[in-house]
């Protein structure tokens, strides 16, 4: 792999995004923005199995949900929060994971599915990405509950990849995206790159493009001879 010099980030690079792109939910923010009122979350709860469904997202609601969840503890559910979970997984680069897990209810954190879920978005943050995919392949019938899982993760970690490397090889993107060689080549043609010897040469973006280094023309002789 060639690194383009610059760190990595979560950065969406527009110009790749995939047929499976998520799109955002429909639920009008008016709804839930500064409503707090106990029926609403049964109205929460079926708007995120909406999103696993139809593979949508809606971070603002599905936090609320979480708010709610904190003041009616007699609605709160657990299921609902490993949903909530499971879609701001899909979701790392808006640091979705992030927000929800600081409001779930401390209660919930010990739970098997929401420990599960919160190491599977550790090892994406840091990039382990062939322990991803086993882990996740342990905890298949949870995540699998969302339509479109595998596709945002691997949007995630192609774009990860892109800020970071000018050129990978084929093995190394079989283990990182998790694809077999012929599912690799369908993937990349989706996203306007291709397989040429073995290598994928990533457009050239902000991040990898190399930067000329423009040295000043008018230093006096002065000033360099303080540096001696």
């Amino acid at each position: 792999q060639e690194p383009s010099g610059s760190g990595s980030g979560c950065s969406r690079l527009g110009s790749h995004t995939s047929e499976f792109k998520m799109k955002r939910a429909q639920m009008s923010p008016a709804t839930y923005t500064n409503v707090f009122e106990s029926n609403l979350v049964d109205k929460l709860e079926d708007y995120v199995n909406q999103q696993l469904k139809e593979n949508t997202f809606d971070m603002e609601a599905n936090l609320h949900l979480l708010r709610l969840y904190q003041i009616f503890h007699d609605k709160s559910s657990v299921e609902g929060v490993r949903k909530v979970l499971l879609k701001a997984l899909m979701n790392l680069k808006d640091n979705a994971f992030t927000l929800a897990m600081y409001l779930v209810p401390e209660k919930y954190h010990n739970d098997s599915q929401v420990e599960a879920l919160s190491q599977l978005a550790k090892l994406l943050e840091v990039a382990q990405y062939d322990e991803f995919w086993k882990q996740a392949e342990t905890h298949k019938d949870t995540v699998q509950a969302a339509t479109g899982f595998n596709h945002a993760v691997r949007d995630f970690i192609l774009d990860i990849l892109l800020i970071t490397y000018r050129t990978v090889d084929m093995p190394f993107l079989v283990e990182a995206l998790n694809l077999k060689e012929t599912e690799l080549k369908t993937y990349l043609q989706m996203k306007g790159m291709k397989l040429e010897g073995g290598y994928v040469q990533f457009p050239e973006n902000q991040f990898t493009a190399l930067k000329p280094r423009v040295m000043p023309q008018n230093i006096q002789f002065d000033q360099i001879a303080k540096i001696f």
